[in-house]
């Protein structure tokens, strides 16, 4: 009897288990989980699953499938693209007498204190917009807000409203981000300091002192105005951190077909990620072991494991890291992560890890 479930399920399964990876900690951080298809203005909280308009300002939400002033691609603010799938959100991060929207995502895990994570996001400017935006925070927070204000959300305006623990991330802008025709990526890494459960984006500054740029428009608005589309929202282990030497980790979809060794496009992209780590530090060289569950002959496994394993190592080489620097083993069902039987042990148990080492010297 040989492995009768996809190596698909051990990457997913497995995330739960082995704390360093790479997924996406944002629950429905793509927008494409939701109740029913928008049909109105300033209904994101009902609208899409999970997330949630932290103040009264009313943060939209759009989809393919949505009524006209929410579709996708046109919509009441603009015409815009998804960046991938079938939806997004949209908010002002400025408007006149300093009105605010904001949406609030929620993590799947809380942060751990003292580890560093990657939070990045998708912008894309409205043509509505009379103004550009030059800088973009996230706010993380211990609990879920629910505020009475339309107002930004500052320190002073948190501390008001009585939540305990809250600290802001300042995103990297490579430059301003008034394209409204492409998606800008802006990203940060940053420490947790082990209370962050959600996370809210929006503009945590007054008028006054936020930085922006006035844009030619066609209709020549006066109005203060800069609305963005948002998309892709995800937080994940840092590099730094999801690397460690000495470490055992998995990647982000690694997958394989049933009862296959051969990568997919997907798992390509992951294992070209950790070329690059590779690459940018020469004086590490990678492990990479493959293992099974328990079903199937010894042999079987060990080569199953075995195969899985070279077909990473290959690719690695295929991309043009040297022989010298990789390793690679098959462990068949002789490492378990769990003795059980339970298909929730035995999923566990279908796995590929990496390492990453120092060169020895001989």
């Amino acid at each position: 009897m040989t492995e009768r479930m996809p190596f698909v399920l051990v990457v997913v399964l497995y995330f739960s288990i082995l704390p360093l990876t790479a997924q996406n900690l944002v629950v429905n951080g793509g927008f494409e989980a939701y109740y029913s298809c928008p049909s109105a203005i300033g209904n994101l909280s009902n609208d899409s699953k999970h997330l949630k308009a932290p103040t009264i300002g009313s943060t939209d939400y759009f989809n393919i499938c949505g009524a006209k002033e929410v579709s996708i691609p046109k919509n009441f603010n603009g015409t815009q693209a998804t960046f991938e799938g079938k939806a997004y959100a949209g908010l002002y991060l400025l408007s006149p007498n300093d009105y605010r929207e904001y949406i609030q995502f929620e993590l799947k895990e809380k942060l751990e204190k003292g580890k560093y994570y990657k939070v990045s996001l998708r912008l894309s400017l409205a043509e509505i917009s009379t103004l550009a935006i030059q800088e973009a925070s996230v706010l993380f927070t211990q609990d879920a807000l629910k505020l009475e204000t339309n107002q930004n959300l500052s320190p002073r305006r948190l501390d008001r409203f009585k939540v305990a623990k809250f600290s802001y991330v300042k995103l990297k802008v490579t430059r301003t981000i008034f394209d409204s025709e492409a998606w800008s990526l802006v990203e940060a890494e940053f420490e947790a300091k082990g209370y962050e459960k959600y996370l809210t984006f929006g503009n945590f500054k007054d008028d006054r002192y936020s930085r922006t740029i006035r844009l030619d428009t066609k209709e020549n608005n006066q109005k203060a105005l800069s609305y963005y589309y948002i998309d892709d929202v995800s937080v994940s282990l840092s590099e730094k951190q999801q690397f460690e030497l000495n470490k055992p980790f998995v990647l982000n979809q690694l997958q394989f077909e049933f009862d296959d060794f051969k990568l997919t496009e997907k798992a390509k992209t992951e294992v070209e990620k950790v070329y690059a780590h590779l690459r940018r530090n020469p004086k590490v060289q990678l492990e990479i072991y493959g293992h099974t569950d328990d079903l199937g002959s010894e042999n079987y496994n060990k080569y199953l494991s075995s195969r899985r394993a070279r077909s990473v190592a290959l690719y690695l080489q295929e991309l043009g890291l040297s022989e010298e620097r990789i390793t690679w083993e098959g462990k068949g069902d002789k490492a378990p992560l769990h003795i059980g039987t339970s298909d929730k042990e035995r999923n566990a148990n279908r796995r590929v890890e990496f390492v990453i080492t120092k060169f020895e010297d001989h």
